[in-house]
């Protein structure tokens, strides 16, 4: 277990002024229902008036209770949060890592048609106006990588509109798309064979 990331979590949750905005609302709907509503049902009487010497009897009791009604919906709001966001923190993490990359990470049909890209690829196609794989792979890789068959080796290509050389890789999804990944070589330590 990650207590640092649990920690970070916490920390974010209680900056965010949701936790505060719901603590408030149910603390208020249980104080309303259970300080006044509950002794107006049962005895018929004002429920002002019976908190009133409730709070008179036992200041303390009463005040505790009060805050006991603002406190669990804040505990459990963050615990909520915070348990969901750390399980979760793979997804998050894989997530955002299209965001983050530099290089071109996106997702094709088998035709080639792009339909999902990350900001800064999407940046990258718009700069170079490409729509579809075959204008930034070239049909000859973009053969290997639909052929489904273990290239048995790493493909590269060299994209001239940039004048650059990436290394591909790429893994097919669920829904019979592909998801490519690209790294550009310049300035790496890295000896590939080219295979277009």
């Amino acid at each position: 277990m990650d207590f640092q990331l649990i920690g970070r979590l916490i920390v974010d949750k209680l900056h965010d002024r949701t936790t505060y905005v719901l603590a408030a609302i149910v603390g208020t709907l249980i104080n309303g229902y259970g300080q006044l509503l509950v002794p107006w049902f049962r005895s018929g009487n004002n429920p002002f008036t019976t908190f009133s010497a409730e709070f008179e009897a036992r200041p303390f009791l009463t005040l505790f209770s009060i805050f006991l009604a603002f406190a669990f919906p804040f505990c459990v709001g963050i615990y909520s949060a915070v348990a969901a966001r750390y399980k979760n923190r793979r997804v998050e993490s894989i997530a955002d890592f299209p965001e983050r990359k530099p290089d071109p990470v996106f997702r094709v049909r088998r035709d080639g048609q792009v339909v999902e890209v990350g900001a800064n690829t999407q940046a990258f196609f718009t700069n170079f106006q490409i729509d579809r794989a075959q204008q930034l792979l070239g049909d000859e890789v973009w053969a290997k990588i639909t052929s489904d068959e273990d290239t048995g080796g790493r493909l590269v290509v060299y994209f001239e509109a940039e004048g650059e050389n990436y290394l591909v890789a790429h893994a097919p999804t669920r829904n019979n798309e592909i998801n490519i990944y690209m790294t550009r070589l310049s300035g790496l330590q890295i000896d590939v064979p080219q295979s277009a």
